[in-house]
């Protein structure tokens, strides 16, 4: 009855569809992943310096070699702050081992991870983080949370806000991608029966006439082809249904239509006359976004720093620095030996920085940029009040200086993490997820500076032609 007519098709398709998971959604899972860290890390923060949660004073020490969900036992009111504080410090090095030591391919995310992942997602509830909620991760997190806004800054407050509602993005499509793959995955397993077995040339497919002498075929060749794969009776009887069966015709199609790939729908050029101007000061908006992430690398760097000028606390430093108060001489300017990679042309060159002059810098930008992003600021007003064409060139500006910015700051973390004694090593802040955030904020502008240009000619053209004002 059957024939390896369909198993050819069926797995061209598979293949296809394995393609499309390992290059395009996949990568957007771990992209989704690496956003939910940043903001992870920004919501850590924010508790601790609150002393809402105590972060755990052996998360270095702790090995992680798979995903494990965090505890979530109940505990007492008084001990929320030390548990929440462990578990939270665990749940952040679960999603950074899956950020940058997790392989996001459909052989390695096996149904098992996959699992793993989603008991993992749903340790704190992040899509309905409520007090009421039965579970007592999400309803402590949510509390912190909302002790954490209670008489903060507006600027903290916006980045709680901010990390909250995109870490809810970020969960909600991680998770439906998850969901949607751990189907693939049973495809994969009856894609590996079709290719080991249907698809060897001493499968008799003369045994295809009906269930039970296709079912013992399948067995006599299964130890020897697939050792590496439990039996599943299930999936083997869907392949036998879809060989064997009156409906097959049916039954190959719905298969195959698995497979088809949906490309995202193209969106519809507005065919109304747009305000260019308003659409600008938007992109001006979200380069002031970048200003949450800078602040947390302004705070980091000091930290760092402090850590690295205290291994240089020496007896002569002391009374060297003891004079220059007594005659109220001005601190040096600290100086560090950074190497500097190109990331087009990944050729690096060793440069010395100011850092005194550069972490000032830095402080006035997360600043400036921070104030932008309300259109009630006087900064605003002030780029507003400008043309289009000199906001443009002050967003290609910013974007190169942020594209040189991204590298030094890459460097100077590099530079902290070497140079810091082996003791002090643990307390010094990685900035690479905050680097990463902002890099893809650049991207995006870039995009829409591209698309707003665009956008500019399109409504001269309609002008010239008489169909706008």
């Amino acid at each position: 009855m059957g024939d390896s007519s369909f198993n050819a098709k069926y797995l061209a398709a598979f293949e296809e569809k394995k393609n499309w998971y390992n290059t395009v959604q996949l990568p957007k899972i771990q992209d989704n992943y690496r956003l939910h860290l940043v903001c992870v890390n920004n919501l850590f923060d924010a508790l601790v310096k609150k002393s809402l949660i105590n972060p755990d004073p052996y998360k270095k020490d702790k090995k992680i070699s798979q995903i494990v969900s965090p505890e979530d036992t109940s505990f007492n009111e008084n001990e929320r702050a030390n548990v929440l504080g462990i578990r939270f410090s665990d749940y952040q090095s679960m999603v950074d081992f899956i950020c940058n030591y997790m392989k996001f391919t459909v052989d390695q995310l096996t149904m098992d991870k996959i699992k793993r992942l989603l008991d993992l997602n749903a340790t704190f509830g992040w899509t309905n983080l409520s007090p009421n909620s039965p579970k007592i991760n999400t309803r402590s997190m949510a509390f912190c949370i909302n002790a954490a806004r209670n008489g903060a800054q507006p600027i903290q407050i916006a980045m709680i806000n901010d990390s909250m509602n995109k870490t809810v993005e970020a969960i909600n499509f991680i998770n439906n991608g998850l969901r949607e793959l751990a189907d693939f995955q049973k495809s994969a397993y009856k894609a590996a029966v079709r290719s080991s077995i249907l698809a060897r040339e001493d499968f008799d497919w003369s045994k295809t006439t009906a269930e039970a002498p296709m079912l013992a075929e399948i067995k006599r060749l299964y130890p020897g082809n697939m050792p590496k794969h439990s039996f599943n009776a299930e999936l083997v009887h869907e392949i036998i249904e879809e060989e064997t069966s009156d409906s097959r015709s049916v039954l190959q199609e719905q298969e195959l239509a698995k497979f088809k790939i949906v490309a995202a729908p193209k969106k519809e050029k507005e065919k109304k006359t747009v305000d260019t101007h308003e659409v600008i000061m938007e992109i001006v908006r979200l380069l002031g976004t970048s200003g949450e992430q800078y602040q947390v690398v302004v705070e980091k760097l000091a930290n760092n720093n402090s850590i690295l000028q205290a291994q240089k606390n020496t007896g002569m430093m002391k009374f060297i620095r003891f004079w220059r108060k007594l005659f109220n001489l001005a601190e040096p300017e600290v100086e560090y030996n950074i190497v500097i990679t190109d990331s087009a042309t990944q050729q690096s060159k060793k440069e010395r920085l100011n850092y005194t002059e550069f972490f000032n810098n830095l402080v006035k930008r997360a600043k400036y940029y921070s104030a932008i992003v309300s259109p009630q600021s006087g900064v605003f007003g002030k780029i507003s009040a400008q043309t289009n064409d000199k906001i443009l060139d002050f967003l290609n500006k910013q974007t190169a200086e942020n594209t040189r910015l991204m590298q030094v700051l890459s460097a100077l973390d590099d530079y902290f993490k070497a140079n810091v004694s082996q003791l002090e090593r643990s307390k010094i802040k990685g900035i690479k997820p905050e680097l990463s955030f902002v890099k893809s904020i650049m991207v995006k502008i870039n995009q829409s500076k591209a698309e707003c240009i665009a956008l500019i000619e399109e409504n001269e053209q309609m002008k010239k032609l008489g169909i706008a004002k």
